[in-house]
């Protein structure tokens, strides 16, 4: 398996960290209502609120970027640059996660931004052979 593909697994299991993040918040002021956690969820304000969010961006980011590998690995792309866009994205996406934790909102939105182009990167890839 290649690289690209292995960073498809890598970026879809980066979604996840979040979440235990605003599980454990929630577990440690109040409780973790596990009958009901996207109730409990939509109740939530500041880090955990935050934490939960990028846990839902992160599976936003997930598809687009499955596409876009699998586009650039299909129509040819050299796999060299497929795998420096590859990792540059989930090196960006760790940054944006640290960003919306951190609530730096305006960065945080240049470095998805930034995120965006490395996945347009890869759908264009096959045309720049």
């Amino acid at each position: 398996m290649t690289i690209p593909f292995w960073c498809i697994a890598v970026v879809w299991f980066m979604a996840f960290p979040p979440s235990w993040v605003a599980v454990l918040w929630m577990r440690k002021h109040g409780g973790y209502d596990n009958n009901l956690p996207r109730r409990q969820a939509v109740q939530l304000e500041g880090f955990a609120l935050r934490a939960k969010s990028a846990h839902y961006n992160s599976l936003e980011a997930v598809p687009g970027f499955a596409a876009a590998v699998l586009v650039a690995h299909l129509g040819g792309g050299d796999p060299a640059r497929m795998t420096q866009l590859c990792l540059a994205f989930i090196a960006v996406r760790l940054v944006y996660v640290a960003l919306y934790f951190a609530d730096l909102a305006s960065l945080r939105s240049v470095v998805w931004t930034v995120g965006i182009g490395l996945n347009a990167a890869l759908f264009l890839l096959p045309a720049l052979k």
